[in-house]
């Protein structure tokens, strides 16, 4: 094997240990919150973490994929970063608020308070992401990897300890995902001192963002949100669409009115999928600054090649396996047909992450990508409505494995187009 897949290989690796321990470590929360609580907490659980996701995603603005490329192209860490953290303060100014208020809207009283409490520590990993986004840039995957497999087992066992001591849901999530974010923040800050030397452990860009706004006033601090969202629009959409797809049924039987137990059961099985998408998520994390750099290395064989020979058979053990996960993890009954109709999602969810780590480095597709995901995404959402009085809360399962198919072709095709474009110009230039 050559150097350079062998360097893949590796990087692959790292961030699958890295995702493995921070996945696995809050599915055993999870599966400890569902066996001691029941499914109805386990569901109110999903359900507000699902949501505080939305304004993650908001705020983040999908810097993890801009800002990588950005560091990757320039080599420098300062003003990207600054960048970054200011317009993610502004987006966080309309966001937490709008959030709260939307939540009220809904009428379930029993997941406000838990909603509020993930849009806290939602907010915390939002800016946190940005010290990854560098890191990633850098390509210092190894050291990113380890960050995160530390921080996020961290904050898994502190949740883990909150539940068995018998706290609240509440300080539950608090104590979870803040232990999380302000570990992996003070590791990063240390970490990005080898390329900034003196580097503040604890900057937050807070006060400088303070200082703008009283400079600005009501009217000059509303502009600058306006041109933040002209500027980060496609790509708040495009994390709304892509990572909500993993949500969309906890949060399609939660804003439907669905009760608790039922988004549990869903919960539980969707736990698997956490772990199953750690593979595909390593491949994007580090093709995308390669791909950035070396788009000639990518090609739609080896994308479907390597989506068919990792999904199929993944999904088929899963889908063979899934009386047995279920019975030794969640003891949630419902949850066994949930999973095994999940478990065919997997070859598509492959497929899209590679093929997404190139797409998204082409200026051309960016925006159509975005556009595509938003409309696979509103399919979903009016076919699961169409289905689930007839098929029950299955029927989601059913629709997040077409979604997340159809989804994948329509990249791939996308691609194939624009790749096809570039080589046919070249052959009339000769």
């Amino acid at each position: 094997m050559s150097r350079a897949p062998r360097q893949l290989l590796r990087s692959v690796a790292s961030f699958l240990i890295a995702d493995g321990l921070g996945v696995v470590g809050a599915v055993l929360f999870s599966i400890l919150l569902g066996r001691l609580r029941g499914a109805e907490e386990l569901g109110l659980y999903s359900f507000s973490m699902a949501q505080g996701l939305l304004l993650q995603l908001f705020v983040e603005a999908n810097f993890v994929v801009t800002l990588p490329q950005e560091v990757a192209r320039a080599g420098t860490i300062a003003s990207p970063l600054r960048q970054a953290q200011l317009a993610k303060w502004y987006l966080a100014l309309i966001g937490f608020p709008l959030g709260v208020g939307l939540t009220i809207g809904l009428g379930r009283a029993d997941a406000l308070a838990p909603t509020v409490a993930a849009f806290v520590v939602s907010l915390l990993h939002s800016f946190v992401s940005s010290y990854a986004a560098l890191l990633q840039g850098l390509g210092a995957l190894q050291l990113l990897g380890t960050v995160i497999a530390v921080s996020s087992t961290a904050g898994a066992l502190a949740g883990i300890a909150a539940v068995v001591a018998g706290w609240p849901l509440v300080p539950v999530i608090l104590v979870q995902g803040g232990v999380g974010a302000l570990s992996a923040w003070v590791w990063f800050g240390i970490a990005l001192r080898r390329w900034q030397p003196g580097w503040p452990l604890w900057r937050t860009y807070a006060v400088e963002f303070l200082r703008d706004v009283f400079a600005r006033g009501v009217r000059g601090t509303w502009e600058a949100v306006l041109d933040v969202l002209r500027e980060r629009w496609y790509w708040i959409a495009f994390g709304f669409v892509t990572n909500g797809y993993m949500r969309f049924g906890v949060l399609f039987l939660g804003w439907i009115g669905a009760e608790a137990a039922a988004i549990g059961a869903y919960s539980a099985a969707q736990r698997f999928m956490m772990v199953l998408r750690m593979i595909p998520n390593a491949f994007f994390r580090v093709l995308l600054p390669q791909f950035a750099k070396l788009p000639g290395q990518f090609s739609e064989p080896w994308a479907v090649g390597m989506s068919a020979a990792v999904g199929v058979p993944i999904a088929a053990g899963i889908y063979g396996a899934a009386p047995w996960l279920i019975e030794w993890t969640f003891r949630i009954p419902e949850a066994v047909p949930m999973l095994q109709v999940l478990a065919w999602a997997f070859p598509g969810v492959m497929l899209s992450h590679l093929t997404e780590a190139y797409g998204l480095t082409l200026q051309e597709r960016q925006r159509q990508i975005v556009l595509w995901a938003a409309v696979v995404l509103g399919l979903g959402f009016l076919s699961a409505a169409s289905l689930l009085p007839p098929w029950g809360s299955i029927a989601v399962a059913y629709v997040y494995v077409g979604m997340e198919t159809l989804y994948a072709l329509g990249v791939m095709l996308m691609v194939w187009g624009q790749r096809r474009k570039v080589r046919h110009g070249a052959a009339v230039e000769l």
